[in-house]
């Protein structure tokens, strides 16, 4: 069951680096870099379990929050590495938030 949930995480985080579009953010030869190694790692993830090289033990399972966790702070941020690395205050939504 965990091998299913980390195939699931990790294709979303891929799929979502992967489509992420700048739109006026400034380019950082790092961030882009951090970017494609975390594309990197969850696709040989996905590979690996999908031909029997990895299992995920039971006892993994605080791995697989972890990895959870950031697929959600991959979503929220709509696939801005940087904004995953900054925190919460970078993609809390205040920006587009209208003034009352």
């Amino acid at each position: 069951m965990l091998n299913l949930i980390v195939i699931v995480l990790c294709v979303a985080i891929f799929v979502r680096l992967f489509t992420y579009q700048r739109e006026g953010a400034r380019f950082s030869r790092w961030k882009s870099g951090l970017a494609a190694l975390a594309m990197v790692c969850c696709g040989s993830a996905v590979i690996h379990i999908a031909t029997g090289d990895l299992v995920i033990a039971a006892e993994a399972w605080p791995l697989v929050a972890l990895l959870g966790f950031l697929a959600a702070a991959t979503m929220r941020c709509g696939g801005n590495i940087a904004a995953v690395l900054r925190g919460p205050e970078a993609w809390d939504g205040r920006s587009e938030r209208r003034s009352r």
